[in-house]
C-alpha cells in the first residue's frame, strides 16, 4: 500500500513540477521502505531515464551533509570552538565580529549571495570580496540564510583540519559509511550517471557533474556551501549512519539539533533546519523532531530522529533551464504523501505568532503597533508574545490590552482587572474600558490581536476581539489576527446558533461549539460589520493545521488560557458544562478539576448517571465523585457550595472525536431534573439562556424531551451554517 502511494505521489511531483524526474528513497535505520525513480535524467539533447543509481548534484544539501557533519566532527574532537571569533581560523579582520556558531546558524549578519563568480577564481580571492562586504545587521540579531558564510566556514573547517574540505569529507564520512558514489567533482567516469543540470549561459554549455552553483564552479567545485554530488541510496547510508549514532555522539547530535539556538528564528540549528514548516518550499516531515535541508537543484532529506525515519529526494528541477525549476511543487506534493502515509494522527501546527517570526516581522517592520494579547499567547518554545516582539526593536510597541482574566491570566471569571503603567501601557479591557480609545489608535499603524481561545461560544475572548476590531474599523486602523488553532478542532460543531448576541458569552450568531479560530472569527465580524467604513483586515494564518486536528495533536505547548481551562480536555468538557453556571449545582470551580467535576450536596450521583442514555454520554465514562469546594483566589475565591460536601458526577474523555459534551451536559441536567425535581433549579434561568443562546435548551429540559432529541433538534440548522462560515484550513 506505501508502495504504490508513494509511486503515485512521486509521479505527481514530477509532473505537477514540470521537473524531468526524480528519484526517492524512504527508510528506517533498519530498513528501506521505498525506494523509485521516476521520469527522466535529461530531458535534451537526448532523453536518458532516471535510475535509481543516478547521481544528482546537492547543491545546499552540501551545507549540511558535508559542511556541518564535517564542522560537528571537529567540533567533537576539539578542532573547533564554535563561539570562536571566524578571524581566529581565517585571519581576516572583517571577518573579526563573528563567531563560527553564528556561520552554522546564518545569523552572521552577511548577504545571502552576491556574483563572486564575475571576479573570483579561487576561494582565497572569494573570501577577499566577501570580507569587504557590510555586514546586514549586527552578528546574532537576525537571520539571513547566507550562502556566503558557509563559503567562509569551509575556509575555516580546513584551517582547522589542516586538511581539505573535500579530502576531509571523503575520509572521516563518506568513506567509513561506505558512500562510494558521493563526493565534489565527480571523476569522468561517474558522469554518465550524472544527471545534468542548466544549460548555463555564463559557462556556454550543459552541465553536466559540474557544480550548477556558479560561486562554487569558480573556486574550484569545492565549498562549503554548494558542491557536492551524490546518490540517493549513498545520502540513505548518511541517514543511518548519522541517526544510528555511527557519525556523530548523541550530545553533539542534541546540540546541533535544538530548537532555539537562533532566538530570532527558532527553526535554525547548527546548520540544519528544524521542525519544518509544511507551507514552505524546503520539505517537510510533520514532527517537531524532524530536521532536513533543501537545495536549489531540487534536492532535499528529512529525518525525523526521535522515530528513526528519513525520506529523500533527489531530483535535477533546473534542468534544462532554471526558469524552470520548481523545487517547491516537487517537494509539496510528494512529502504530502509522506505525511498522509507516515504520520495520519500528527501535525506539527505552528501560531500565527511563529509565522510572524518566520517572516521576519515583515508587516510591522518601522511600524507603531498596539497588542491585544494575554499570558497565552506564546511562540514555539513557549515564549510570552512580549518577549518574542522584543526581538525585533524595529516594530515600535506602543500599547498592550489585555482581555477578563488580565494579562497575566491570574484573575478570576469576571473580576475587574487594573491597568498598568509602563514602556507599552497595559490597559485592561475587563472593566469600565471595553476598547481602545480613538486618540490611542490615531498613534499606531497596526493592531494585532493575539489570543488563544478555546472554542466555545460562551468564552469572552471574541468579544474583546469584536470590539476592538469596531473601533479599528472606526478609526481606520488596519487590524492584524495571528491565529491560533481551535483547541477542540474545527470540523465538529454543537448546541444552537445563538438567537441574541448582544452578550460577552454570546457574541455571535454561531453554535455553543463553534469549530472556528479567532482568525476566523474576525474575519466573521468583518464581513457582518455594519454600514461604514471598511476594516483593513489580515490574518497571519497557521501552518498545518488540518480542521479535525485537537490541541494535543498539533504539538503545541499548551498554556491554561483563564484559570479554570488547565488543560486542553477540560476545553472541551467546558463545551457541555459551563451549562451548569446557570443552575444550582455545581460546575467544579474550587477543585483541582473545574467543569470536569459537577455537584451538589443533595445529588444522587449514581442514581444520575444510570440515567443516562449511552448515546448521550459516548466518548465518556462519568463515576460518582466526592468533592468539596474550597476558596482558590485568582480561580474561584467563593464557589459554589464553598466548604461543603458535594456529591457529583466526575467527567473522563475516553474518546475526544466521538465525545459530544453539549449533549451530554444536556442529557446529565436532564437527569438530574428528572432525579432531583425538588432540588434541581435553573437558578439563574436568564444566564442559562444567555449561555445557551436560546430559551429553547431550558425549555426543551423542562417540558421532559428526551436529551437526545432535543439535541438533535437544536443542532438542525449547523450543516448550513457550516457552509456560510470561514474555513481557512482543511
Amino acid at each position: 500500500m506505501a508502495q504504490d502511494t508513494l509511486s503515485s505521489a512521486l509521479a505527481d511531483a514530477v509532473a505537477e513540477s514540470h521537473a524531468p524526474g526524480a528519484v526517492a528513497y524512504v527508510g528506517t535505520i533498519e530498513a528501506c521502505e521505498f525506494f523509485e525513480a521516476a521520469g527522466l535524467r535529461q530531458s535534451t539533447p537526448t532523453s536518458e531515464p532516471a535510475t535509481k543509481d543516478t547521481i544528482y548534484d546537492l547543491a545546499s544539501v552540501s551545507k549540511a551533509v558535508a559542511t556541518t557533519t564535517a564542522a560537528l566532527l571537529l567540533y567533537e574532537n576539539r578542532q573547533l570552538v564554535l563561539d570562536k571569533p571566524v578571524a581566529e581560523y581565517v585571519p581576516v579582520p572583517a571577518f573579526q565580529a563573528i563567531s563560527v556558531r553564528q556561520l552554522l546558524t546564518h545569523t552572521a549578519g552577511l548577504p545571502a549571495w552576491i556574483p563572486l563568480y564575475k571576479q573570483a577564481s579561487s576561494m582565497t580571492e572569494a573570501l577577499q570580496l566577501i570580507a569587504q562586504e557590510e555586514l546586514r545587521y549586527p552578528p546574532g540579531t537576525r537571520r539571513q540564510y547566507s550562502d556566503l558564510g558557509f563559503m567562509i566556514l569551509g575556509r575555516v573547517l580546513e584551517m582547522a583540519a589542516s586538511d581539505r574540505l573535500d579530502a576531509f569529507c571523503a575520509k572521516q564520512i563518506f568513506e567509513p559509511l561506505g558512500m562510494k558514489d558521493t563526493g565534489y567533482n565527480p571523476p569522468a567516469g561517474r558522469a554518465s550517471r550524472c544527471a545534468p543540470t542548466e544549460q548555463c549561459p555564463w559557462r556556454n554549455k550543459l552541465l553536466r557533474g559540474e557544480p550548477h552553483d556558479e560561486n562554487a564552479y569558480a573556486v574550484g567545485g569545492v565549498s562549503g556551501h554548494a558542491g557536492l554530488f551524490s546518490t540517493a541510496e549513498d545520502l540513505a547510508r548518511f541517514c543511518r549512519g548519522l541517526l544510528g549514532g555511527k557519525l556523530l555522539r548523541e550530545q553533539t547530535l542534541d546540540e546541533a539539533l535544538r530548537l532555539g539556538q537562533a532566538p530570532v528564528y527558532p527553526w535554525q540549528g547548527l546548520g540544519w533546519a528544524l521542525d519544518p514548516w509544511a507551507s514552505s518550499s524546503a520539505g517537510y516531515l510533520p514532527a517537531r523532531e524532524a530536521f532536513g535541508h533543501p537545495g536549489f537543484t531540487g534536492s532535499c532529506l528529512w529525518m525525523d530522529r526521535k522515530r528513526g525515519f528519513f525520506a529523500i529526494l533527489l531530483s535535477n528541477t533546473c534542468h534544462p533551464t532554471r526558469s524552470a525549476a520548481n523545487g517547491g511543487v516537487l517537494r509539496r506534493t510528494f512529502f504530502d504523501a509522506i505525511a498522509k502515509q507516515y504520520y495520519p494522527d500528527a501535525s506539527s501546527t505552528h501560531s500565527g505568532l511563529d509565522r510572524l517570526m518566520y517572516e521576519d516581522f515583515k508587516p510591522l517592520r518601522n511600524k507603531r503597533a498596539a497588542l491585544l494579547t494575554h499570558h497565552a499567547a506564546v511562540d514555539q518554545l513557549g515564549r510570552p508574545i512580549s518577549d518574542v516582539f522584543a526581538l525585533a526593536p524595529e516594530v515600535q510597541l506602543r500599547y498592550i490590552y489585555s482581555p477578563e482574566h488580565g494579562l497575566r491570566g491570574q484573575a478570576e471569571a469576571g473580576e475587574a482587572v487594573p491597568s498598568e503603567q509602563g514602556g507599552a501601557p497595559i490597559i485592561s479591557l475587563m472593566g469600565k474600558r471595553k476598547k481602545p480609545s480613538a486618540e490611542e489608535l490615531s498613534g499606531i499603524d497596526y493592531f494585532v490581536i493575539d489570543l488563544q481561545d478555546i472554542g466555545s461560544r460562551y468564552y469572552t475572548y471574541a468579544s474583546t476581539m469584536k470590539d476592538c476590531m469596531e473601533a479599528c474599523r472606526e478609526a481606520g486602523t488596519p487590524v492584524l489576527v495571528l491565529d491560533r488553532p481551535n483547541p477542540i478542532g474545527g470540523e465538529i460543531m454543537e448546541g444552537p446558533i445563538a438567537e441574541k448576541t448582544d452578550s460577552p458569552v454570546c457574541w455571535g450568531a454561531v453554535p455553543v461549539r463553534h469549530g472556528l479560530t479567532m482568525g476566523e472569527i474576525a474575519t466573521l465580524f468583518a464581513a457582518s460589520a455594519g454600514p461604514g467604513k471598511r476594516l483593513e483586515l489580515s490574518i497571519n494564518a497557521l501552518d498545518k493545521w488540518p480542521r479535525a486536528r485537537l490541541f494535543g495533536q498539533c504539538g503545541l505547548p499548551w498554556i491554561p488560557p483563564s484559570p479554570n481551562i488547565p488543560t486542553p480536555d477540560t476545553a472541551l468538557v467546558y463545551v457541555g458544562t459551563c451549562l451548569f453556571e446557570g443552575t444550582n449545582v455545581s460546575e467544579g470551580r474550587g477543585t483541582e478539576a473545574p467543569f470536569e467535576l459537577v455537584g451538589a450536596p443533595w445529588l444522587d450521583a449514581a442514581r444520575v448517571i444510570s440515567a443516562l442514555a449511552a448515546p448521550d454520554i459516548q466518548g465518556f465514562r462519568l463515576e460518582a465523585a466526592t468533592f468539596t469546594p474550597i476558596s482558590m483566589p485568582g480561580k474561584a475565591a467563593h464557589p459554589r457550595y464553598e466548604d461543603t460536601s458535594c456529591q457529583g458526577v466526575r467527567i473522563h474523555i475516553t474518546d475526544p472525536i466521538s465525545a459530544r459534551p453539549f449533549r451530554m451536559a444536556v442529557a446529565l441536567i436532564a437527569a438530574m431534573r428528572q432525579i432531583h425535581p425538588k432540588d434541581f433549579l435553573f437558578e439563574r434561568p436568564g444566564w442559562f439562556d444567555t449561555l445557551a443562546g436560546t430559551q429553547a435548551v431550558r425549555l426543551g429540559i423542562e417540558q421532559g424531551e428526551p436529551a437526545c432529541a432535543l439535541v438533535e433538534r437544536l443542532e438542525m440548522g449547523l450543516a448550513p451554517f457550516k457552509e456560510i462560515t470561514p474555513r481557512n484550513y482543511t
